[in-house]
């Protein structure tokens, strides 16, 4: 009863902290340290990602299709009304470049950091703070508005996301809010670069396809953690919605303040 209220927890810290600007990758250590989990394999990680991406992929289906359906039109068809989807689109790849490159240049420093526990209190806090900071910056920029240097500002702030204890969904609202993008906006294309950023997480993981493996016996538990984690995904994009939308950042900055001071001393007595 105790292994399968464990992998409970560990499927709704990632499907909450994943689109939560609160760090999953950070409260994954936490917990897992706090059940003495971290020997859980790359395979139990490859599930929950695969769990998070699949809910991430069913709440932005009708934006996720529009886009890839107005690309496509623009590119091969030139259909001038999809002009801005195609604008979009590679808006989105820019933003995605600077995190693939970030990650190759500083994946040992990335990895130095998952084991250290009070380092990741402190860039909770540090993502406190930026987050308190967030909910006080106003934007009136609209998606028509938008240009390549918005893409690139965003996908470099989308690199401090990599590190655990800094939140990858604050990371893009940070970049997007500093070039005074409104709020709803700003949450729409922090959104639509979930899928490329869970997506490659995922790619990632499985380049360490040799070290990957399943201990059936373990299966059921995986499930279980697969299912709360999808759900939870899902409806905490609908809580992010709105939160942003009533400019309620700073309550995920005072948590994040909260849960980092707490994880830095413990990090530092243990």
């Amino acid at each position: 009863m105790i292994k399968v209220l464990k992998y409970i927890v560990l499927g709704l810290v990632q499907g909450i902290a994943e689109v939560l600007p609160i760090s999953s990758s950070g409260h994954l250590i936490i917990v897992e340290n706090l059940f003495n989990a971290q020997d859980d394999n790359l395979a139990f990680e490859i599930f929950l990602h695969l769990a998070s991406l699949i809910a991430i992929l069913f709440f932005l289906r009708k934006k996720l299709w529009a886009l890839i359906k107005g690309f496509c039109l623009y590119l091969f068809r030139r259909k001038e009304e999809y002009k801005l989807e195609f604008k979009y689109g590679i808006m989105v790849i820019i933003s995605t470049i600077p995190v693939v490159i970030f990650t190759l240049l500083f994946k040992d420093l990335i990895d130095k950091v998952n084991g250290t526990l009070w380092v990741v209190g402190l860039l909770l806090m540090v993502n406190g703070v930026v987050l308190w900071t967030l909910s006080h910056i106003k934007g009136t920029r609209k998606k028509e508005e938008l240009n390549y240097l918005d893409a690139l500002v965003i996908g470099c702030g989308q690199c401090f996301g990599i590190f655990p204890g800094i939140s990858r969904s604050g990371s893009c609202l940070c970049g997007a809010f500093t070039r005074k993008i409104e709020k709803e906006t700003a949450a729409d294309y922090a959104f639509i670069l979930f899928i490329p950023a869970v997506l490659g997480a995922t790619v990632l993981e499985f380049t360490h396809f040799s070290e990957i493996s399943i201990d059936t016996s373990m299966l059921a538990l995986y499930g279980i953690s697969f299912i709360v984690a999808m759900v939870t995904t899902y409806f905490s994009f609908v809580l992010l919605l709105k939160v942003i939308r009533k400019g309620k950042l700073s309550w995920f900055g005072y948590y994040c303040l909260a849960i980092g001071l707490f994880t830095f001393i413990y990090g530092l007595v243990k």
